[in-house]
């Protein structure tokens, strides 16, 4: 069964039942109270299971709500594409993106950073190829005509280095799994579905704390050149004084012990300010 659900986005087979991501999250529309503000619509695109994904952002949008005195609606969606438009159509006025999708929103619509995670002490972070510890696979060269999973490609970076081979990366590898979240990528390496995968190296560090038993059946062999942590932005209509609430709540998290904890969980230290070029490092 984990099979048919992780191969079924790449394969012609009998449509199977699903669930939206987003239904774990409170209800799209959230009605405020007669004299309460509207709610703030933060959309996030998952890198883990939606299992795991609510709780972990539930407690950080209840701190974020918290300190800005509104309500911080959650609405998951299994992509960094979905996001984005999401926030392009003002559907969303926040959102958590990788690198690469908020720097083409900043180019699409003027997409503005509020605030980056801070890990290991920078706001940068790579992304990690990885194999079975049982797979005598030792460099990304060896993947070439293996099957390959991504946790959202369009904002993954290339994990195999082609420049002087005339190759397109698409041909690289013989098959190519697009799964919809990083703790699955990992997950199809440890049980056989694919030989490698690109995962995100924050989600990769924080599933070792979580599940070792999963992390232990796999291996690194490369670590990707670093980008930008994925950045919490905002739309460019957002109304200042909100955004700068936004802003000064998110720096300030790590200062409170309750904040510290809904870090934790992430595998975050603390949010940052962004870098004077927001998209710096972003891949």
């Amino acid at each position: 069964m984990l099979g048919l659900l992780l191969l079924g986005g790449c394969q012609q087979r009998e449509e199977l039942p699903r669930v939206r991501l987003w239904a774990l999250a409170p209800p799209e529309v959230t009605l405020p109270g007669a004299e309460g503000p509207a709610p703030l619509r933060f959309a996030i695109a998952l890198p883990v299971s939606p299992q795991q994904g609510y709780q972990l952002y539930g407690d950080l949008a209840e701190a974020l709500g918290d300190k800005i005195g509104r309500p911080v609606h959650l609405i998951f969606r299994r992509t960094f594409s979905e996001v984005t438009d999401l926030v392009r159509s003002r559907q969303a006025e926040l959102a958590h993106l990788c690198s690469r999708g908020y720097l083409q929103g900043r180019a699409d619509f003027g997409l503005t950073a509020v605030a980056v995670p801070q890990v290991g002490g920078r706001p940068t972070s790579p992304g990690y190829v990885i194999v079975s510890r049982e797979s005598d696979i030792a460099s990304p060269r060896e993947l070439e005509g293996r099957i390959f999973a991504f946790a959202d490609p369009p904002c993954a970076p290339v994990p195999v280095p082609l420049e002087g081979r005339g190759q397109r990366p698409e041909g690289f590898f013989g098959r190519k799994l697009s799964i919809t979240s990083h703790d699955r990528a990992v997950r199809a390496v440890a049980e056989g579905l694919a030989d490698g995968a690109l995962v995100d190296g924050l989600v990769y560090g924080r599933l070792a704390v979580t599940d070792p038993a999963l992390t232990a059946k796999t291996k690194v062999i490369e670590a990707t050149a670093p980008y930008l942590n994925p950045p919490i932005a905002a739309h460019p209509g957002l109304d200042p004084a909100l955004r700068e609430s936004l802003r000064k709540a998110l720096l300030t998290l790590h200062e409170e012990p309750a904040g510290r904890t809904v870090l934790s969980r992430l595998g975050i230290e603390r949010f940052v300010a962004p870098p004077r070029e927001a998209g710096e490092g972003g891949r």
